[in-house]
């Protein structure tokens, strides 16, 4: 097993985007209030829960090990910070975010079991996860099939929530949780939709919209099969979390279908990208089959795009989001 990577333990956050999202009340539970310090919640009861240890800190909430008083189940458990707790607004959108993320249930997405609130301070019960951060996990260039591999159960992540209407907004290889089977291929597990749009500005940089979603995993697949990802999951260069001023240069060693697809995920005009998840997931997976080869009829793949071929060779190129 894995060591678990407690910097990236805190748990999904899901929430529309501003335009869509309408956050509603929620009445508190009638149980016994919460410590108002984190650091005195180890050894608390909530609900059936018994807290045992604190996993880490972010900058909403504190997320601490729990288990089932009866059945011995493990779960995470984040409590808002309670200075967070004093801003209705992000109360309202915290808990709106919860809610969300209940309709989308899927394999690649952690999931949320409950949701309480204690003297005003809302509190999330999810599964605990064992293993570590794509950020964590990748020391230098991966191999292309295991790129491809990842990015299209990111995909499959984010296919499920554009069903509904939810942008990710700040994917990055912090925020992807790797948990190993028993054969060592690596399950992805989605974190923090729309979290970054509930931190203050200089903790995050939303953008909820599906072809910044687009974008963000072909950024990420350029920088992965580079090895050129930073060691909190974002791009080395990059100024800002979310930010990338220029295109990462492809390996020339790159299988061109590969690189064609990234490249036109990663378009400087959203129009020019993949119209959805499920589109750039098929197009990722097709590119790995050839292997370098020259594309089968019907195929769909697309040309590289004209101001990529006047630079005249993969390298680093102004891009915007």
């Amino acid at each position: 097993m894995s060591r678990l990577d407690v910097t990236t333990s805190v748990p999904v956050f899901p929430r529309e985007c501003p335009a869509r999202a309408r956050a509603r009340r929620v009445p508190p539970a009638s149980e016994a209030p919460l410590p108002a310090r984190a650091s005195t919640l180890v050894g608390q009861q909530v609900g059936h829960f018994r807290l045992l240890r604190e996993l880490g800190r972010g900058g909403l909430g504190t997320v601490l090990l729990a288990e089932h008083a009866l059945i011995q189940k493990r779960v995470a458990i984040q409590v808002l910070h309670a200075h967070v707790a004093q801003d209705s607004a992000r109360v309202a959108g915290f808990l709106q975010a919860a809610r969300t993320l209940t309709l989308i249930q899927h394999a690649n997405i952690v999931s949320l079991y409950d949701l309480g609130m204690r003297d005003g301070r809302p509190y999330l019960v999810r599964e605990y996860l064992e293993g570590q951060s794509l950020a964590a996990f990748a020391r230098g260039r991966l191999a292309p099939a295991l790129v491809v591999d990842l990015l299209t159960q990111v995909c499959d992540a984010l296919s499920a929530a554009h069903a509904h209407g939810i942008a990710h907004g700040s994917l990055n290889a912090s925020n992807i949780f790797l948990v190993p089977d028993a054969q060592g291929r690596q399950h992805v597990k989605l974190l923090d939709f729309g979290i970054a749009g509930l931190l203050p500005p200089a903790e995050g940089t939303p953008e909820c919209s599906v072809p910044a979603d687009l974008h963000a995993v072909g950024l990420l697949g350029a920088l992965l099969v580079a090895g050129r990802l930073g060691a909190r999951g974002l791009p080395a260069e990059a100024p800002l979390p979310g930010h990338a001023r220029e295109l990462p240069p492809l390996p020339p060693d790159l299988p061109s279908a590969l690189s064609r697809v990234l490249l036109k995920a990663m378009a400087r005009r959203p129009v020019d990208r993949y119209t959805s998840a499920t589109a750039l997931r098929d197009a990722l997976q097709a590119a790995v089959a050839l292997d370098g080869g020259a594309p089968p009829e019907g195929l769909g793949l697309e040309p590289l795009p004209s101001w990529f071929m006047s630079l005249g060779s993969p390298g680093a190129v102004p891009a915007s989001r």
